[in-house]
């Protein structure tokens, strides 16, 4: 199982957790529409900052989310959805980043089933043509209730660089089935996680331990059935994140340099 961490704090403060834990990072800055329209600039800052590191670790890239939506009704968000993930598409190349992840972008009680996967299948469709490359790209479940749309476009769309990335803390507020309902449904679909913790209440992105969530045991029951699938952890406090890595380290999820 590897292993990401996801970059919610400054540069100079997440390269020692890099160095201490086998680890690769998940960097979320290219997921600013600001910086995406200079991003020719801040790629090369970025590389500065991670410096020798970037030669020896995984990169993954979260993509733009703010007001996106690929299974819009209007042709034209559709198109400023493609132009951000275009964007962003771009720089995981220049950082020979391995993955991808693309919020689904679904709000629940606002299409019909049929209109929502019409719209989303033909813009991923197109999204994915002609794009050879080895980069997976994953959709992440938000607000959804339930793995219903998910699994249908994974399923109809039927492209082997195109999968889940679930979210358990998000499945833990906005969804009335619990993780392990989800994991077992979606399956093989599933080839990255972002883990973090909450109460049910709030999208709190906290620790492993900082929630109701049994994360250990929700990571060993992956590992065990679907080992190729790869974990970042969404930890917004940086001492929570090392608390975690810790923990996963006691287990034997995680290896230290």
């Amino acid at each position: 199982m590897d292993i990401y961490i996801s970059q919610l704090d400054e540069t100079k403060k997440v390269l020692p957790i890099i160095e201490k834990y086998d680890v690769g990072l998940e960097v979320v800055q290219f997921a600013s529409p600001f910086i995406l329209d200079d991003k020719k600039t801040y790629i090369e800052s970025y590389k500065k900052e991670l410096g020798d590191i970037l030669n020896y670790i995984d990169i993954s890239i979260h993509g733009p989310f703010a007001d996106l939506i690929p299974g819009s009704r209007d042709n034209m968000i559709r198109k400023i959805t493609d132009y951000r993930f275009e964007q962003s598409y771009y720089v995981a190349k220049a950082l020979n980043a391995k993955k991808i992840v693309y919020h689904h972008g679904y709000t629940p009680k606002t299409y019909s089933n049929t209109e929502w996967l019409n719209n989303s299948n033909k813009f991923w469709n197109n999204f994915l043509k002609n794009k050879l490359d080895d980069i997976q790209i994953h959709i992440e479940n938000t607000l959804e209730d339930d793995y219903f749309l998910i699994n249908k476009a994974i399923t109809e769309v039927n492209n082997p660089n195109f999968s889940v990335c679930l979210d358990i803390g998000h499945v833990n507020v906005y969804s009335h089935l619990g993780v392990n309902k989800w994991i077992y449904e979606l399956g093989d679909k599933i080839k990255h996680m972002h883990i973090h913790n909450n109460y049910g209440d709030k999208d709190s992105h906290s620790s492993i331990i900082k929630g109701n969530m049994n994360i250990i045991e929700i990571l060993n029951l992956v590992k065990e059935k679907y080992n190729d699938t790869s974990i970042s952890l969404e930890i917004v406090n940086t001492k929570e994140l090392e608390e975690s890595l810790e923990i996963l380290y006691e287990h034997g999820l995680v290896k230290k340099r």
